[in-house]
Order: structure tokens, then C-alpha cells, then sequence
């Protein structure tokens, strides 16, 4: 029996990996991304502006990269990076560990590094192969820096092994950090960005969460200023002794010298000042977050009571140095000057997503997807429109509002965020017209009973939404004639996907197709007809045929 569940395991991934090679062989990625873009959306005038610093853009980014299935049995194949990466994906994640391979030429076992994901059955493969799938098509789609993070399990030896095989595998497409230059999309075209935790800022994570008083330690008196400036004097002198006398700590210094994104720990965001970078730093900062302590410490995790919620906001707004809780705007005054990483709880194990609105909304650039195909993905069709925008190039500058607003309009803005009563701008009008173009793909009937899902995301809670057309029956030609209306309070992040189903009362409804537009670069006043795309997030093409959406976009300026 397990033999054969070994068998069906190994068929299906088998599969994927063929439909994957043929997918990337056909280009099927980048058609779709010109096809949306050319029917949908404003050619603009102007190139993006590529010039400011990484922390001032969103980022088009993936979780657990590698896998080509679920979290927890699903390969671990360079295909899989190279579809994240044709789909304009900048941040790739690695997960690396140390390996003994054995080798039949050496006569013995030898050192290696593996990607996988450490503690299921998902397959291994080498790291080597990883990098040279990123280096074939890091720039197919776009030349925009790509950012590689590593989840980095290994010691000292492995961590060589990584930074040779960078260098050796990547050459002039890696980014080597060099002190004075100038950091922006801009000027690292063409680039590979590295991002992992550096061994020294590992350890002051250590001496800071060692630092932290307990109950304990408060009642004892703290130590002079002499005092405390002899010991670190004395600290600082053993540390360099040690890393004279430490080969490892000499190894690990090839790994550490390509870093430029450096992960630390942010536990809390009680002291946040603001600042904004020039782009010439000799690093930037970065601390990743699940979904879920993303929400706490953005403060939009739900509290009991609207009123308690209320009095905490105008408290911490009135006199925000005497609150024991982190600014309103905290989250989005630290994004400022270092880049948040969020990524999905582990209870997505079959690799389906949050929903990207959120950490958006607060600023946070690295909002990391499962971007393995997955049915009904819709969080992955919203990052797919809202990264189509400036070209589909993976890099989105972030709001005016949240890159130069003050301290005191973030919190303004945060307030409002939470208790869902910021400003409409605009209102977004959607004119549901007509679709075309099914063969096939809806079940056993003659033809599919097809409604629209129109919905909103990307932005703040009280802009998203969803409104459902009329069923038009037993046609491969439905006529809609519906307008949707939806108040847009940051119109600049607002993505609307329109998503069409079978309907199905027996065996449930059939997936037909989906379109996801930036609202901002949409083609308004105008009958528009856009290609549907697949779950692969290729065109539509069930049966041989490709599917179309009629439909006219207007904006209503508010009074």
C-alpha cells in the first residue's frame, strides 16, 4: 500500500514537472503578462521611476520558492523557481541545508548544500542547480534586481559552498556590496541581491534578547557607566580573539561579504523612529513576519469592542509617549528605513495564500506568496494585477503618503486603517458587459451557466469587496449589461479581478478564467476586451479556445 501511494506521489509530481518544462518551453508566462497588459492597461508615457531606495517600492515576491506542490510532500525543482521568475517575481526564497553526498570518483562522502524544506518529504535538490536556474532566468521578463534570501541551516563549510557557488554560478550578476555605491532598482539592473542573516547580527540578537530585564533583574541596581564601558571594552577584545582563533568564523566571512539585506529580529515596534534612506548605505535592514504577528504588531489584529479599540487609537494619538503601546503608524514609519518581510502562517500546507491587502496597506515591501498553481488562488491573482503595473518590471513605488508623510500623518492614516473610516478619493465603476470564448472546461453540459465575481483587494478593509453578477444559462456566450460601483479610499493599491464560474448546484462550481487589473493604469472610458488567464496564471486555453471579458472601467472623483 505504501509502495503505491509512493507511485501515485511520485505520477503527479512527475506530471507537473512536464507541464511545467512545457509552460516555460512555450513562453506561456510572458505572453500572458503582454496579452492582459496591451488589452487592459495605459502604455504610459514615462519609463518607471526606478531611483529611490529599495525600501520605497513593493516588491514582487514568493515563499518557499522551490516547491512545485504542497508544503509538505511536493518536489523541490528549479522549474519551480524558474516559473516564479518568468511570472516577474523579484525575491526568491531558498531554504539551504548541509548534506554528505557521496561520490563514486572521490571514493567517499563530501560535503554539499541541498535546498528542501526541512522537517516533511519534500524532495531535495542542489543548491547549485537552484542558482543556475535563477541565473538563466533572473532577467528573462524584466532587468530589475532580483533579491535571493536564504533560509540558511548551515555551518560554517556549507556556508562556503553557498558563496562559491554565488560567485561561480552567478559571476557579474552578483551584487557584491561596495561601501559609497548608490542602492535602487535603477542602478542594479541586471543584479543579484543577496539576502540572509549575517553571523554578527545573529549575535546581537542573542545579546539583545539576553539583555532583555526580567522580573528578576529589575530588582538589582544596573552597573556604572564605567562599569559598563569596561566590560564592553573587554567583551570587544575576547570577541577578536576568538575570531582570530576561529576558522569557522574565517569561512563564514565568504557568505557574509555578499550579504546586503540583513535579517534581524524586530520583536516590537514601541521605539520606532522615523528616517528614510538615500540609498547609499552599506546594507539594509530586513525582519521577516507571518501573517499573523504581521496583524499584531500593525495593530489590525481584531480586539474585543470597537469602543476599546477606539480609545487605545486617540490614547496612543494624544500622548504617544506615555503609551506602553507601539505608535498607530509604527509599522508604517519602520518601513521607512528597512524592508518588511510577510509571509504565510504554517498552517498553509497546501499551498494556498493570505490575502496581500494587509501588509500592503502598511506599507511592507516583501509580502511573500506561495506561488506554486493552486485552484482558486485568488490572493495570488490580486499580487499578479497589482505587480503588473510600471510594466510588469516587479517593483511598485510605494504612496506618496507612506514614503514622505510625517510621523503624525502615518498615525493619522493607521487610525483610520483600523477603524475602516479613511477618506474616499474615488469611486472605481465597473461596467460588466459580456464574455466569450469557452469550448470547454465546465463539466458534462451542452454549455456552462456563467456568473462574474467582481471584487476589489490590494488596499485598505473598508476598500475591498466582491459583487456577483446574474447567472447567464446555458450559454458560451453570456450577456452580463451590470455596473458595480466600489469607493476606493487609496485608489494607488486597489486591484480588481473578475473571476467567472460555472454554476453548479450538483458537483459544485466550475472554475472558468480570471482577470486581475491595477485600477490605476486601467484603460477607463472605453470598451475594453481582456483575455482570461488560467489558475497557472497563463492564458485560457480549455478545449483550444481563449476566453475574453468585455468590460468598460470609469472613476468617479469624490465631492
Amino acid at each position: 500500500m505504501a509502495s503505491l501511494f509512493k507511485k501515485s506521489v511520485a505520477a503527479v509530481m512527475g506530471l507537473r514537472e512536464k507541464q511545467e518544462k512545457k509552460r516555460l518551453q512555450a513562453n506561456a508566462y510572458e505572453d500572458a503578462l503582454k496579452a492582459v497588459a496591451d488589452a487592459a492597461l495605459n502604455p504610459g508615457d514615462e519609463a518607471p521611476n526606478l531611483s529611490l531606495p529599495l525600501t520605497s517600492y513593493y516588491i514582487n515576491s514568493s515563499h518557499n520558492t522551490y516547491l512545485n506542490g504542497d508544503q509538505l510532500t511536493s518536489h523541490s525543482s528549479p522549474d519551480s523557481v524558474a516559473r516564479v521568475l518568468r511570472l516577474g517575481c523579484r525575491v526568491v526564497e531558498l531554504d539551504c541545508y548541509d548534506y554528505k553526498q557521496y561520490s563514486m570518483k572521490q571514493r567517499g562522502y563530501h560535503a554539499s548544500v541541498i535546498v528542501t524544506h526541512g522537517g516533511t518529504l519534500c524532495t531535495k535538490c542542489k543548491f547549485k542547480r537552484m542558482i543556475a536556474a535563477i541565473a538563466e532566468n533572473a532577467f528573462f521578463t524584466t532587468d530589475c534586481p532580483v533579491i535571493v534570501t536564504l533560509e540558511n541551516h548551515c555551518k560554517a563549510e556549507g556556508q562556503k559552498i553557498i558563496a562559491d557557488t554565488l560567485r561561480g554560478v552567478l559571476g557579474d550578476k552578483l551584487y557584491i556590496p561596495k561601501a559609497g555605491d548608490m542602492i535602487t532598482p535603477e542602478s542594479l539592473k541586471g543584479k543579484v541581491i543577496i539576502r540572509d542573516k549575517r553571523k554578527d547580527d545573529e549575535d546581537k540578537d542573542k545579546d539583545r534578547d539576553d539583555g532583555d530585564e526580567s522580573k528578576v533583574a529589575k530588582k538589582h541596581k544596573r552597573r556604572s557607566q564605567e562599569e559598563e564601558k569596561a566590560l564592553a571594552e573587554h567583551l570587544e577584545d575576547a570577541k577578536k580573539k576568538v575570531e582570530e582563533e576561529d576558522p569557522e568564523e574565517e569561512v563564514a566571512t565568504f557568505l557574509r561579504d555578499l550579504i546586503y539585506v540583513r535579517n534581524t529580529k524586530t520583536k516590537s515596534l514601541k521605539d520606532v523612529q522615523i528616517s528614510t534612506l538615500t540609498g547609499k548605505e552599506p546594507f539594509v535592514t530586513s525582519s521577516s513576519w507571518n501573517e499573523r504577528k504581521h496583524k499584531k504588531l500593525a495593530g489590525l489584529k481584531v480586539k474585543k469592542g470597537l469602543k476599546k479599540e477606539l480609545s487605545a487609537i486617540e490614547h496612543s494619538l494624544h500622548s504617544p509617549g506615555s503609551s506602553e503601546e507601539a505608535r498607530p503608524g509604527a509599522m508604517e514609519a519602520w518601513t521607512r528605513s528597512a524592508l518588511a518581510r510577510v509571509y504565510p502562517a504554517g498552517h498553509r500546507i497546501k499551498s494556498d495564500n493570505y490575502d496581500p491587502s494587509d501588509a500592503w496597506a502598511t506599507g511592507c515591501q516583501i509580502v511573500a506568496l506561495n506561488m506554486q498553481v493552486t485552484p482558486e488562488d485568488n490572493p495570488l491573482y490580486t499580487n499578479w494585477g497589482f505587480f503588473l503595473r510600471k510594466g510588469g518590471c516587479g517593483y511598485v513605488p510605494k504612496p506618496q503618503f507612506l514614503r514622505e508623510g510625517s510621523f503624525d500623518e502615518l498615525d493619522q492614516y493607521a487610525s483610520g486603517l483600523r477603524t475602516q473610516s479613511l477618506p474616499i478619493k474615488q469611486t472605481l465603476k465597473v461596467n460588466l458587459k459580456s464574455a466569450r470564448g469557452w469550448t470547454k472546461g465546465w463539466g458534462m453540459e451542452e454549455a456552462p451557466d456563467v456568473y462574474c465575481v467582481v471584487s476589489i483587494a490590494g488596499g485598505p478593509k473598508q476598500d475591498r469587496g466582491h459583487r456577483k453578477s446574474k447567472t447567464a444559462n446555458n450559454t458560451k456566450s453570456p450577456q452580463f449589461n451590470e455596473t458595480f460601483s466600489f469607493p476606493l479610499s487609496v485608489p494607488e493599491l486597489a486591484v480588481v479581478t473578475l473571476e467567472f464560474w460555472d454554476d453548479d448546484t450538483v458537483s459544485g462550481d466550475d472554475y472558468l478564467g480570471h482577470v486581475s487589473l491595477p485600477v490605476q493604469e486601467v484603460k477607463l472610458a472605453r470598451d475594453l476586451t481582456i483575455p482570461l488567464l488560467s489558475e497557472s496564471l497563463t492564458l485560457w486555453t480549455k478545449g483550444g479556445g481563449q476566453a475574453f471579458v468585455k468590460v468598460r472601467f470609469d472613476f468617479e472623483e469624490a465631492s
